[in-house]
């Protein structure tokens, strides 16, 4: 696994950057931190899986600090983006919402402080049942520490789980609403951006992004909850300890946890780069993204070839030849 949780890691953190220019015209603030929250943790697994790869020890406290916050956080990052986007949806299938200037900013407001300020309160939450200050895990890098107790069913787990369930409740009203105004939605839409298609495409992004969250809300429940409930009495609190593990010291069900947490986030970037990608718009823009990236690419082989060739000559015969 060490060869491909980095490159995978690295195509999905490139490939769901693809969308965020259309996200970004049509002011889907929701879709667009998806996006970036998708990037952010396929890039912190792709190098801790190459920082760590055969060691366990420390290079810096400060990264583990922040990637171990990034990591958490995004656990309810991706189900409140998805929910903000299906409540907008459910309005305008509704025609409940009017489009002016007002209405636009607070939507985008509201998005924002959904999909970034609750992360961070959520993060933070999580310090009531954080023992001590991170893990280090040999070919996976840090995580922050959970205390396996009631507490933490209320602050760690249930979160994810209720605003994935809010999502799905909120895609079946809004697919409900598509069913019975569809075709006036696709004349009133005819014009817009957001088309019937794309529509769809946005209600089948929620669902499968939230069915993958609850996944892993659930693995990382069954594995850290495999022993039982802990009496909250006996919680002890150490912010400043570190706990490194070898690969032969870390339990199996760990590493089969965090390798499910890497493959889930894989699953959610392919989800999110797809399902844009079959609508019209998305094909050409991947189109003219892989062609820049082709010629980038032959830019740089052209270059290279011509550095080893002016190497190969002497000092004398670049100067005649030139």
């Amino acid at each position: 696994m060490q060869t491909e949780i980095p490159v995978l890691s690295f195509i999905s953190a490139v490939l769901v950057l693809f969308p965020l220019p259309w996200y970004f015209r049509a002011r889907n603030i929701a879709a667009m931190s998806i996006g970036i929250w998708l990037f952010v943790v396929n890039i912190i697994n792709a190098i801790d899986t190459l920082q760590w790869a055969g060691a366990y020890q420390i290079p810096s406290l400060l990264w583990c600090d922040i990637t171990s916050a990034l990591m958490t956080a995004v656990n309810v990052s991706i189900p409140a983006a998805c929910l903000c986007i299906c409540i907008h949806l459910e309005r305008m299938a509704s025609f409940c919402q009017t489009s002016t200037s007002v209405t636009k900013r607070r939507r985008i407001l509201l998005e924002c402080l959904m999909c970034f300020g609750v992360p961070l309160v959520y993060a933070a939450l999580h310090l009531i049942v954080q023992p001590r200050r991170f893990d280090v895990y040999e070919n996976f890098g840090c995580r922050w520490a959970t205390y396996p107790t009631t507490v933490a069913l209320f602050v760690v787990w249930m979160p994810p789980l209720a605003l994935s369930l809010l999502t799905l409740i909120f895609c079946g009203i809004t697919w409900r609403h598509f069913l019975l105004h569809g075709v006036q939605f696709s004349r009133t839409r005819a014009s817009s951006s957001l088309t019937s298609g794309a529509y769809i495409r946005l209600v089948s992004m929620a669902i499968s992004e939230v069915m993958c969250t609850i996944l892993a809300t659930v693995v990382a429940m069954i594995f850290n909850l495999s022993s039982g409930l802990a009496p909250w009495a006996d919680l002890t609190r150490d912010l400043t300890e570190v706990l490194s593990l070898s690969s032969a010291a870390t339990p199996k069900s760990i590493t089969a946890m965090l390798i499910t947490e890497w493959a889930i986030v894989i699953a959610q970037s392919f989800f999110f780069v797809g399902l844009f990608v079959l609508g019209g718009e998305g094909r050409s823009r991947l189109h003219e993204a892989l062609q820049v990236m082709r010629r980038v690419f032959s830019f740089c082989e052209r270059r290279s070839t011509c550095i080893a060739e002016l190497k190969g000559k002497s000092t004398t015969e670049w100067y005649v030849s030139s």
